[in-house]
């Protein structure tokens, strides 16, 4: 990955212009900025696809926060060009990879510090999608882009800021995204579309070692084979297959049948990240040993046992003696009575 430029995704959902900066968490795939200390992103999902040396990372996140400025940090190997998507993409990769349901089963078969001056990011484009902004950033060294997201309004806490220097050394990009209405960011976000240059399919990763909770990373892939996970960390984290799969004709999404042009074979993977202090490495991922299709199987909800008949005894007796104190309570009541 040598030779290409710095390049992160910033979303920021309700950014108050001029607004103070903000204490940033982390996610699975970078880190949160906001004023809402417990802001944390509590589901995230993403697509990725290859043409050529062309890759394309479609997210989805749902993000719990009370602030009205929140911020998502995202590195990608090269400047990227950021597009809306639409929001039927995941809902139809859900129903696309969604378990088999079987009675009887009861669970899947498989699986800081810099100098304060430095050189600021130089902005190479910046585009409006509805209410987002979107601004692609390249080049500068770590001080320089700590300062443009300072006085953006972005303010990272130490041990995410110091997640980019490893990313700036390898000559990434950034983007940085805005959306300026007033209400919390809370709930699903639309996804969010970034194409790059790429040597290989990766996922950012690194960032995440400053999350302070665990995460969970649904990852789809569409690639002319089945794919896995052949990154460092695969080894240290639960890894699970979900769905592999050749795309047939019940696909719909007008995004979903672009990228599966040429990369017919869709592959789901969720990884499970119970210790984030110990990332070392982003996703990176290899063909499969052979295309063999796969779908988890789980069992039907199980509907709640009967009560067994010691416990009806049980409960019945108690029933019985209850009713029997309220009875002489009543006559003794009566008997009192003038």
């Amino acid at each position: 990955m040598r030779g290409v430029r710095l390049a992160v995704a910033v979303v920021v959902a309700g950014l108050l212009v001029g607004g103070t900066g903000a204490p940033a968490g982390a996610c699975a795939c970078g880190g949160i900025v906001s004023t809402d200390l417990d802001a944390r992103v509590t589901g995230e999902q993403a697509l990725l696809a290859m043409n050529g040396r062309t890759e394309t990372i479609i997210m989805r996140l749902d993000v719990d926060s009370v602030a009205d400025n929140a911020a998502l940090i995202v590195p990608t190997p090269a400047p990227a060009t950021v597009t809306q998507a639409g929001p039927g993409l995941f809902p139809e990769l859900e129903r696309l990879t969604a378990p088999r349901v079987e009675p009887g089963r009861t669970r899947g078969t498989d699986i800081d510090t810099a100098a304060a001056a430095g050189a600021p990011p130089i902005v190479v484009a910046q585009v409006q999608l509805g209410p987002l902004e979107a601004t692609t950033l390249s080049g500068g060294d770590l001080s320089g882009v700590r300062r443009w997201l300072d006085s953006h309004g972005y303010t990272l806490r130490p041990e995410v800021s110091a997640q980019l220097e490893p990313y700036l050394r390898q000559d990434w990009s950034f983007v940085a995204m805005r959306l300026t209405g007033s209400a919390p960011l809370s709930g699903q976000l639309d996804p969010v579309r970034m194409d790059f240059a790429a040597e290989a399919m990766v996922y950012p990763m690194r960032m995440s070692a400053a999350a302070r909770d665990p995460q969970r990373v649904v990852i789809y892939t569409l690639a002319p084979h089945r794919m896995q996970r052949d990154d460092a960390d695969v080894a240290r984290q639960d890894v699970t297959l979900d769905f592999a799969g050749a795309l047939g004709t019940g696909v719909t999404d007008p995004t979903l049948i672009e990228l599966s042009t040429g990369n017919p074979y869709l592959t789901r993977i969720s990884t499970v990240i119970t210790d984030p202090a110990a990332i070392t490495t982003d996703f990176t991922f290899r063909r499969a040993p052979n295309d063999d299709s796969y779908r988890r199987v789980i069992s039907p909800p199980q509907p709640p046992e009967p009560a067994s008949p010691l416990g009806a005894i049980v409960i019945t007796s108690v029933v019985a003696v209850a009713l029997a104190g309220a009875l002489v309570a009543v006559l003794l009541f009566r008997r009192r009575s003038p």
